[in-house]
């Protein structure tokens, strides 16, 4: 039960801004037309996003195992889809912009 509820409150807070690209807690002079302009991405696109800023900021990207998430999935009856879709939407940008 313990793990629903840090699911649902780490999705709430990301969804409302709290979080930072480097997942630190964001300062009070965010951007927050931009954070308006992402909640409305679906969680596919959000990783797309990501993935390009990351490109865009240090051609570099970060690595995000899917593995783990696919299994809390299962256990947890599809709480953990959202995830596996921001990881499929950023893997798929990455391989955009390094085949680019």
């Amino acid at each position: 039960m313990l793990l629903f509820q840090l699911h649902d409150m780490i999705k709430h807070n990301y969804e409302h801004g709290l979080y930072s690209q480097d997942y630190t807690s964001k300062s009070n002079n965010s951007n927050p037309s931009k954070i308006k302009d992402l909640k409305n991405l679906s969680d596919f696109q959000m990783g797309k996003h990501q993935a390009y800023e990351d490109y865009q900021i240090s051609k570099k990207f970060r690595f995000y195992p899917k593995l783990p998430f696919v299994l809390l999935n299962l256990i947890s009856g599809n709480r953990m889809q959202e995830v596996i879709s921001f990881i499929n939407g950023y893997n798929h940008e990455k391989h955009r912009l390094k085949n680019k």
